[in-house]
């Protein structure tokens, strides 16, 4: 196919069960990646949401650190999560707040090359993350902003080697 880059999931699309992986498998595609001058990027389940109800924050946590790892060692530049969706009408607030809090709490957990790469929901009524300026702002408000990236800055991201804490 001659393909130079692709999107995978790291584990069961459905699910947020943490995945006990081949550490060699993993290296294998890494080398092979960097063999044929593949660039790969991880892309969360679907039932993974920034915005949890309470009793699935740590499920939704240690899934997301545990996708990190795997794309970490596949040799990916990061892996993609969706934002939220809104949690309290009367407070479109909250729903950022607890983002953020989701963020920080992966993110001081995780200090390796692999980046979180947040997708916006354009063109989805009523929901997060739909313009740019959300994006910088939640970004702005994070605690370890320079362990993600925006839609905005994916360009950058074509060839190896890259500069991962470079704008």
């Amino acid at each position: 196919m001659n393909a130079s880059a692709y999107q995978y999931f790291p584990k069961n699309p459905r699910s947020l069960t943490v995945k006990n992986f081949n550490q060699e498998d993993a290296e294998f595609c890494r080398d092979f990646c960097e063999e044929h001058g593949i660039f790969s990027i991880a892309h969360t389940p679907y039932p993974t949401s920034l915005t949890p109800q309470p009793e699935k924050q740590d499920p939704t946590i240690k899934s997301l650190l545990n996708d990190l790892e795997i794309a970490n060692v596949c040799g990916s530049a990061g892996v993609v999560v969706h934002f939220g969706s809104p949690i309290r009408s009367s407070d479109p607030l909250a729903g950022y707040q607890l983002m953020i809090k989701i963020l920080n709490k992966v993110l001081c957990q995780w200090d390796e090359p692999c980046l979180i790469l947040l997708e916006n929901t354009a063109g989805q009524p009523g929901s997060m993350g739909t313009t740019i300026e959300e994006l910088v702002q939640v970004r702005s408000l994070c605690d370890y902003p320079d362990h993600w990236l925006l839609p905005g800055y994916l360009p950058c991201l074509r060839k190896r080697p890259l500069e991962w804490g470079q704008p």
